[in-house]
């Protein structure tokens, strides 16, 4: 393995030294000040402030999109990235079902005349209205909270596929919950839960890749 070149802040030497001194401390044999060694080819992700490769054109960490990276001008006009996202069409949206919520629901209008019945109807019609999943063109945007916010997006050219699982009462339902990851992670990164007609949109999704 190579070695790496680094520079000084300070008196701007630069110095070859093994890879592995990265994120250490060392001092400049030119004007004696102490810096902290960095890998030349790793950049901050303007996102996420995770470590990525100069080269890359996408946070692997976060899925931001590295306009430097992609030949984005600095002049304003349109590259490559801006007209793709002006070609982004909305396919669906979807919201936890009610059913998901069959038994609070029940449950709130058994118990609607001690007036707790009406806020447990009140608190599952603001968590369907207020949860989203935005199935585009280009991306999956989830949308949760009431008055905090909370988005989470994944794009469809990094995702590794929809799964669905059901237990046995969601399937009499009709309802289910959808797992979607990236190549990026080992994990799923958005679940939409307690959605309706589950199968066409996991195939709506899994269309899209």
């Amino acid at each position: 393995m190579g070695k790496m070149i680094i520079r000084c802040p300070f008196c701007g030497s630069s110095y070859e030294v093994e890879p592995e001194m990265a994120g250490q401390s060392l001092e400049c044999p030119g004007c004696g000040h102490s810096f902290t060694a960095k890998n030349p080819n790793l950049k901050p992700c303007p996102d996420c402030f995770k470590l990525i490769s100069r080269r890359a054109d996408r946070c692997p960490h976060c899925g931001a999109v590295l306009l430097e990276s992609a030949n984005f001008p600095r002049s304003g006009a349109p590259g490559p990235v801006r007209h793709e996202i002006s070609q982004e069409k909305e396919v669906m949206v979807c919201h936890p079902s009610l059913l998901n919520y069959l038994f609070p629901i029940l449950l709130g209008i058994v118990t609607i005349p001690i007036l707790i019945g009406f806020l447990i109807l009140l608190y599952i019609g603001i968590q369907v209205y207020c949860t989203s999943y935005r199935i585009t063109t280009l991306r999956i945007v989830a949308r949760t909270g009431f008055i905090a916010k909370i988005q989470n997006e994944i794009w469809i050219k990094d995702m590794r596929g929809a799964n669905l699982s059901q237990s046995i009462w969601q399937r009499i339902l009709g309802t289910g919950n959808i797992s979607i990851g990236t190549a990026a992670t080992a994990g799923a990164e958005i679940c939409m839960n307690g959605i309706a007609n589950p199968q066409e949109v996991v195939d709506t999704i899994n269309s899209l890749r």
